[in-house]
């Protein structure tokens, strides 16, 4: 019996430890941003909705293309951001609405993940069953409730620009203001 459970054990955490042992070696500051992205005792970790590395969910913007452009205090600013044009109030025909992201509409079908849900949750409507479609005031972005020390907003900073770009260089807490 004993057997058998170390190789349960062993078979579900293989997966796991084979892609931590794929991931590059690098800096104190980019692991703990990585862990900040895919884990957070604050709020919503990034991962909920972004995707780095082969972790969390696309739902949300490549962050990689944004990290690659963006100054540190822009990627703060679109961190603390309460609207995105990506989110629109979503009115179905029976009068509910919920915050959402539209991934995709074809065939007389349309795909919106549903933002109300955490984690969110991906939602299939019939066209005629969708009343419309508005920019959201009232969703706010996860992390911008989360009150991320300016430390931990650096090293979220200085782990997205790692993925981005290759950069080890350090983003300190001063770069969060230029």
């Amino acid at each position: 019996m004993k057997r058998v459970l170390i190789v349960v054990v062993i078979a579900l955490l293989a997966p796991g430890l084979a892609r931590a042992a794929e991931l590059p070696e690098t800096t104190a500051q980019v692991k703990q941003g990585r862990q900040l992205f895919q884990r957070s005792a604050k709020g919503l970790a990034c991962a909920t909705c972004h995707s780095m590395e082969g972790f969390g969910n696309a739902i949300g913007p490549d962050l990689r293309h944004l990290a690659s452009s963006f100054t540190p205090r822009a990627l703060v600013m679109t961190i603390h951001m309460n609207t995105t044009v990506y989110v629109q109030e979503v009115k179905l025909s029976n009068g509910l609405t919920f915050p959402g992201i539209q991934k995709r509409k074809d065939n007389g079908m349309v795909e919106f993940w549903d933002l109300s849900q955490n984690p969110p949750r991906l939602t299939k409507w019939k066209d005629s069953s969708v009343a419309g479609t508005r920019p959201n005031g009232a969703w706010q972005h996860p992390p911008a409730m989360t009150g991320y020390a300016q430390q931990e907003l650096a090293d979220i900073v200085g782990y997205l620009k790692f993925v981005a770009t290759g950069m080890e260089k350090e983003v300190t807490v001063e770069d969060l203001r230029k």
